[in-house]
């Protein structure tokens, strides 16, 4: 495909002509494929693709904290790491699309979780009970 006629299919998809495509856009253009992505995972991958600042198909840990921070979570290092390690199965100090985009939403589902046990606060306490419930959300 040379550069015109990839000027031109994105122009096609760039349908409020800002020369970006944002989530909507790239669904649709997904779809036309016969691919079809709900919002958030179409958001996650263009957050993906703004984060691979070399452009490997892959994100480091540094590209993936950043990409973390910008989107508002605060982890500490240990919890990052834990983070890290759980959705590099790996090993290899790397992450692939999917596993970046499963890592954003289980922190999107346990953030949602918290907030709902947190009145506001940056504490929770939770029974036996509540705990099972909130992990029973959070998976």
């Amino acid at each position: 495909m040379g550069d015109a006629e990839l000027r031109q299919w994105f122009q096609a998809v760039d349908q409020d002509g800002s020369n970006a495509i944002d989530a909507a856009e790239l669904q649709k253009a997904l779809a036309l494929g016969n691919l079809h992505f709900s919002l958030a995972v179409c958001a996650h991958m263009i957050r993906f693709f703004k984060a691979d600042t070399s452009r490997k198909g892959k994100l480091s840990k540094q590209e993936i904290s950043g990409c973390l921070q910008q989107q508002g979570y605060t982890l500490d290092t240990p919890a990052f790491e834990a983070m890290f390690r759980a959705y590099n199965p790996e090993r290899n100090g790397v992450m692939d699309l999917t596993c970046f985009i499963a890592m954003m939403i289980f922190l999107q589902s346990a953030n949602a979780t918290f907030q709902a046990f947190s009145q506001g606060q940056n504490r929770i306490s939770l029974d036996y009970n509540q705990f099972i419930y909130a992990c029973g959300n959070v998976v």
